[in-house]
């Protein structure tokens, strides 16, 4: 009974399947598949007889079904597969593929160490499903199995047949990313160095966040992106796009809903297909509105037939008077009609014809109506002239967005009420459009919901966190990812090879200079170490490093030199300083030409505003039997009473005047450029007790002495940020001695300067007072 059964249900399939009926052959299969769910063995013997039957749809059964039988017994399976990957049939092989990719997700290690020799098999066929596997193993498991000897193998195929896929199908999957290479060490210009093909993998100095976005893009989650500007912010948010399918786009149509007029109707479209729609419907009208004109053309040629058939056979002009006003009052009439059929055209709202990956839509400042949706104004709002309310409609940038990524950049920049509709369309999925200007004719009409099912991307600095508001937040940490961007990255031989990557980049996306010498990319990381807070690291805040790569080879152009040299680095150095230090440097040079040195005066090196420069911080005091400290307003309480708490500890009582020449504006030249902002203050407190053991001892510190560093209550002398860029003003300024923090410690000091190390309180006084003998402190 069991094979009259089994011999029917493969009759029908096979029947099924030449008539290339589907859908009724998947139910069939479905079927079968059921009659044999509990008894495994039986269907085990089943497909192995399905593998060797002279009708194709039955070995493809066989070769699709089999990987449910992997575990249990995977020699015997695999030998059937490879048997199977050599038929002739395409169908077969595809099969084939299928069941092998199924027997993957459960088990790839074990299935990959046997399947691997397919790729190198000599029957072409083989390695033609082998490639069909790879498709899918690139797309799921290429973290999980090595993938590189594959991959090279693949890409020297001469086989017609597996070439097709690999352009087609394995190209745009390979990730040279995370395909291990060494880096090119001995690289002697840029133009050597791989450039990754995917943006995901272009992205220097944040690989906690690009794993991240990873995951993100593959779980469609939402991302909060917070970091310094020129971090890859905008880089990281675009690069989930490359990481989306594209199969499930949808266009959006538009159109009137008939008598509810002030409700257009939304319709979707698979991808590409809204044009034809729309195309179908241009037809009709076209044909409607011809038909309409023949048949008032008839009209008016019977009209006048009969006019002057009865003016000449009756001889009376009246007729002729009669079918003049009949043919007016009918032009009037078919005027009255509005007989124009294209106002009932629907509209394309999303458009998706030629859109290869997922939408990447940067809603950034965008107004209320760009970013939700909006209706039109129409002016002409009667006499027959007024538009069709469904063409009013303008879509958003939440559905454009939609089955891909929303960016928005500097989030503080939205008012709460429109964070308040993108909350509800990031919940919902869906808003509908209406009009947002409360004057306009459009401010009525209210479309059904249309689909916003995007991944939002948000990014911002430190302090935009507050302006955001706290649902959309909350919303984004309960189903995404907040990150950080590091401002700074280890200074590894790997990360300095990053950034000759970075320079190749920035070359080839401007593709007007020439590349860099190895000499000249060196400089570029010296830059790149200078700029860093942290000292002995890399900045990642990588826009102004490109702006010094165009720079140099702008100059590199203007030469006529074939390529960017370090002399050209060293020449764009001094043409892309900010305005703020051009006008600074102007200062600098009057400060050296009038030195000065008194007790209770020391200069301070601090970063502020992208510049580090040097302030003159003078303290006098008034003996008094209690600590009581008079500074300027930029002095935080937080600063003052640590600097209380300390000079209590010491024992040195008395009210402390404070004055930071440099904490107002400067002035140059009768105009004032810029204030030092209340971040910089904490620079100033190694400063204050330099001066307070200086009164102490009655010592005058020489006019090239320094010092840089912040210390906290318990007298410990802490790290400060951007040390290198402090150190490159204290030599511009000809300083000789420098007081800076242990945790700064670096061999990179300029030559002729001497930096003294201190750890504690302690250490600093004990310098103070032999400020011309060097601590000798264990580093």
């Amino acid at each position: 009974m069991k094979n009259v059964l089994v011999n029917l249900f493969a009759v029908v399939m096979h029947r099924l399947a030449a008539k290339h009926q589907v859908v009724a052959l998947e139910q069939t299969i479905s079927l079968l598949l059921k009659c044999y769910k509990k008894q495994p063995d039986k269907l085990f013997a089943m497909l192995i007889g399905f593998s060797k039957d002279s009708r194709w749809v039955l070995r493809y059964l066989s070769g699709r079904e089999l990987g449910r039988f992997f575990t249990e017994k995977p020699e015997q399976v695999m030998e059937i597969w490879f048997r199977l990957a050599s038929d002739e049939k395409l169908y077969v092989r595809e099969g084939t593929a299928k069941g092998i990719t199924y027997a993957g997700e459960s088990n790839i290690k074990e299935v990959w160490q046997k399947w691997e020799t397919a790729f190198s098999h000599n029957s072409e066929h083989v390695r033609q499903t082998a490639s069909m596997t790879l498709v899918h193993f690139l797309d799921k498991h290429k973290e999980e199995i090595n993938l590189l000897p594959i991959i090279e193998l693949v890409k020297n195929e001469t086989s017609s047949k597996v070439k097709v896929i690999v352009e087609k199908y394995i190209v745009p999957l390979i990730d040279q990313g995370d395909v291990t290479q060494e880096p090119i060490l001995g690289y002697e210009t840029t133009e050597e160095i791989p450039i990754p093909s995917r943006l995901i993998d272009q992205v220097v100095g944040q690989d906690h966040a690009v794993e991240t976005i990873k995951i993100a893009a593959r779980q469609k989650r939402s991302v909060l992106l917070i970091g310094e500007p020129g971090t890859g912010k905008s880089m990281l948010g675009q690069a989930i796009t490359e990481l989306l399918p594209v199969s499930n786009l949808e266009d959006v149509i538009v159109e009137s809903s008939g008598s509810e007029r002030n409700v257009p109707k939304i319709k979707t479209q698979p991808a590409g297909k809204a044009e034809a729609y729309i195309q179908q419907f241009e037809n009709e009208a076209r044909g409607s509105l011809i038909t309409f004109r023949w048949m008032m053309g008839f009209v008016y040629v019977a009209v006048l037939f009969v006019a002057f058939f009865y003016y000449f056979t009756k001889d009376e002009p009246i007729f002729l008077l009669i079918g003049i006003v009949v043919i007016g009052l009918l032009y009037w009439v078919s005027k009255k009609m509005k007989t124009n059929p294209t106002v009932q055209i629907p509209k394309i709202l999303v458009n998706h014809t030629n859109t290869k990956r997922a939408p990447f839509i940067d809603a950034t400042g965008l107004h209320a109506g760009a970013l939700l949706g909006d209706i039109r104004h129409d002016p002409y709002q009667s006499g027959g002239l007024e538009a069709m309310p469904h063409q009013l409609v303008e879509p958003g940038a939440i559905h454009q967005a939609h089955q891909g990524v929303l960016y928005i950049d500097e989030v503080s920049t939205l008012s709460l009420e429109s964070q308040q509709f993108l909350l509800t369309a990031f919940q919902e999925k869906k808003l509908p459009i209406t009009g947002r200007s409360p004057g306009s004719s459009g401010s009525m009409i209210r479309t059904e919901a249309v689909s916003t099912d995007f991944i939002m991307v948000l990014a911002g600095n430190v302090p935009d966190v507050d302006k955001i508001h706290p649902a959309l937040r909350s919303r984004i940490h309960g189903y995404g990812y907040e990150i950080y961007t590091k401002t700074t990255m280890e200074d590894t031989e790997y990360n300095r090879y990053k950034l000759a990557q970075f320079v190749s980049q920035e070359i080839r996306k401007d593709g007007k200079i020439p590349h860099f010498t190895r000499e000249a990319v060196k400089v570029i990381i010296g830059r790149a170490k200078e700029m860093s807070p942290r000292s002995n690291q890399l900045t990642t805040s990588f826009r102004d490093l490109g702006g010094l790569i165009r720079a140099a080879g702008d100059i590199a152009v203007q030469s006529e030199d074939r390529l960017v040299d370090k002399k050209h680095v060293q020449q764009a150095l001094l043409k892309v300083k900010t305005l703020e230090e051009q006008i600074l440097f102007e200062v600098d040079k009057s400060r050296l030409s009038t030195p000065y040195s008194q007790v209770g005066m020391v200069q301070t090196l601090i970063y502020d505003k992208g510049i580090a420069q040097v302030l003159n911080v003078s303290v006098t005091v008034q003996l008094s039997d209690i600590v009581e400290i008079k500074a300027p307003e930029c002095l935080t309480n937080g600063d003052r009473i640590n600097l209380e708490a300390l000079l209590y500890q010491m024992g040195l009582y008395g009210k402390y005047y404070i004055q930071i020449d440099g904490e107002s504006q400067i002035d140059v030249e009768g105009h004032k450029i810029w204030t030092n902002q209340k971040q910089s203050t904490k620079e100033v407190l190694l400063a204050i007790l330099v001066n307070v053991f200086s009164i102490k001892h009655y010592i005058s510190l020489p006019v090239n002495f320094a010092v840089c560093g912040d210390v906290d209550l318990m007298g410990t002398i802490r790290e400060t940020s951007y040390f290198e860029m402090k150190l490159k003003a204290a030599d511009r300024l000809a300083m000789t001695t420098i007081i800076a923090p242990l945790g700064n410690v670096t061999d990179d000091v300029p030559k002729g300067m001497e930096v003294m190390w201190v750890e504690t309180v302690d250490d600093l006084e004990e310098i103070i007072v032999n400020h011309n003998k060097k601590m000798d402190i264990q580093v």
